[in-house]
């Protein structure tokens, strides 16, 4: 045999590899062996690069469940999603919502419905899912089933596609819940669409909580969360159109660390006159501490599991889930950014920072 040739072939099969940990993972269905990870739009492509390995920090980084292999499921595709060998096709779950409720269903065993349109109704998906991603907390529950565990520090803003319209560049909280409850109906002259993620979305609750939205207005349309190219029913996104933003979101979608999902000519703007959300442009872009450290709009994101699986000494303990989850270094609860190898690292890349609290909370199961 050609040695040459071996060299070669060795070579590209390297880069093949190299590419396969440094790319933005497709939107396909995982396969693995272990545990199932639904949920949230805003920590979907930051958990896919951990699950499925990424070279973007300069080092590999995998979150590995011990020796088994994580599958993390995007919060839009199919309709329905089929996570363990064997088990129901149900409803995918689209946000934050709607993935701790999968959770709740797959600890309690009463029947899923998913938020997601055209889902089957009340599915048994126990034992189906194992970790719910989540851009929101819930109420402290002593003892409570469920545990949230500290994943990254997000922001939360709000794009636009009011183009070269300063105007729209910095909406104030009392202008953004006039728009929202259909009071306020222009900006710069022209007028606005207010456009709401869907329901089940967490950023979506979070934006209508910070900004103090009553009732949504009858002139609000509903979108997928961080999507600014499209509408819900598939509609391209309106001009002057404003939308909540997870500026974790747009630092990703921006330096190509998650999927582009940016329209032409949408900005992100900052309802804090003088502070930016982000800074630097294109692969540049980065998050702005100040805005993220905000009591209003910074947030604290989380992985969620059930408590008892990840107490030693509980019947119903998993080490591996409890290895997934932990906060060594390569794992999802590791916070730590100033090595390449830590998953930290790799958060920042995708404009996360260190969350205000880093310490594990319980509450209830999600009805």
């Amino acid at each position: 045999m050609n040695k040459k040739k071996v060299i070669a072939a060795g070579a590209a099969l390297g880069l093949a590899a190299s590419l396969l940990v440094t790319m933005p993972a497709a939107n396909a269905e995982p396969v693995a062996n272990g545990p199932v990870v639904v949920g949230s739009d805003t920590l979907q492509d930051v958990l896919n690069a951990l699950t499925n390995g990424s070279g973007i920090t300069g080092s590999n980084v995998r979150s590995t469940a011990g020796g088994l292999f994580a599958a993390s499921f995007d919060a839009t595709g199919s309709t329905t999603i089929q996570t363990k060998s064997g088990g129901p096709r149900f409803g995918r779950p689209n946000g934050s919502g709607d993935g701790v409720r999968a959770l709740s269903r797959s600890i309690d065993g009463n029947p899923y419905t998913s938020a997601t349109p055209g889902s089957p109704a009340n599915v048994t998906i126990s034992n189906q899912v194992d970790v719910a991603r989540s851009s929101s907390g819930a109420t402290v529950v002593a003892n409570g089933p469920l545990l949230y565990i500290p994943f990254g520090r997000d922001a939360l803003s709000y794009a636009h596609s009011g183009g070269a319209n300063a105007a729209f560049d910095n909406l104030d909280q009392a202008t953004l819940k006039g728009i929202f409850e259909c009071t306020i109906t222009q900006v710069g002259g022209v007028t606005v669409t207010p456009v709401i993620p869907q329901t089940g979305s967490g950023t979506r609750n979070d934006f209508i909580s910070k900004v103090g939205i009553g009732t949504l207005g009858g002139c609000v349309v509903t979108g997928q969360e961080h999507d600014t190219s499209n509408l819900a029913n598939g509609e391209p996104f309106p001009a002057n159109a404003v939308t909540p933003m997870s500026a974790a979101q747009w630092v990703a979608q921006n330096t190509g660390a998650g999927v582009d999902r940016r329209g032409d000519g949408v900005k992100i703007g900052s309802p804090i006159a003088g502070t930016p959300a982000v800074t630097g442009t294109g692969a540049a872009t980065v998050p702005n501490p100040t805005f993220y450290a905000n009591s209003t709009w910074g947030r604290d994101t989380y992985i969620v599991v059930e408590a008892a699986r990840v107490t030693a000494g509980d019947a119903k303990y998993d080490p591996n889930l409890a290895n997934l989850v932990s906060n060594a270094a390569s794992k999802l609860g590791n916070t730590q950014s100033t090595l390449a190898a830590q998953a930290g690292s790799v958060k920042k890349k995708f404009g996360f920072l260190a969350p205000a609290s880093a310490t594990p909370f319980r509450a209830a199961l999600r009805s």
